[in-house]
């Protein structure tokens, strides 16, 4: 058995994939690779790769049930993703001009990052971080 050789990407599971995408495109400005209907959606960021993917029954296209549970204002998301960015502040305050809320303002913690955190359109909850002001 050979080794893993990368983490190729990370899927979120989103209620609807037309808003989602709408926000990883418009509002974080994700490049957005592909879409596939009204329940996959790809993006590249950087060397990685992000998916959207909307948790669906089995049918012709699905042989098998999904395997996903899409999130529920009952039940919060459980993934978390977190993004690098020069200037945490500089994007805290554009994601605010964009009217993104943000759920924990940009902080210094101890492990060397400046960062700050939003919830996505399905409660997902993202991080933008990059160095400390003292190690910038």
């Amino acid at each position: 058995m050979e080794g893993i050789e990368r983490c190729d990407f990370i899927a979120l599971i989103v209620r609807d994939i037309r808003v989602a995408v709408r926000f990883y495109q418009d509002t974080l400005g994700l490049n957005l690779r592909f879409v596939d209907g009204d329940h996959y959606a790809l993006f590249q960021v950087g060397a990685a790769k992000l998916a959207l993917q909307v948790a669906r029954p089995a049918g012709p296209d699905l042989p098998v049930v999904d395997d996903l549970i899409a999130p529920t204002p009952q039940r919060g998301a459980s993934a978390l993703v977190a993004f690098a960015v020069k200037d945490v502040d500089r994007w805290c305050t554009t994601l605010k001009e964009r009217g993104v809320a943000i759920s924990r303002e940009p902080a210094d913690y101890p492990w060397g990052d400046r960062e700050f955190s939003v919830h996505d359109p399905d409660g997902h909850v993202l991080i933008f971080h990059g160095p400390s002001k003292g190690r910038a």
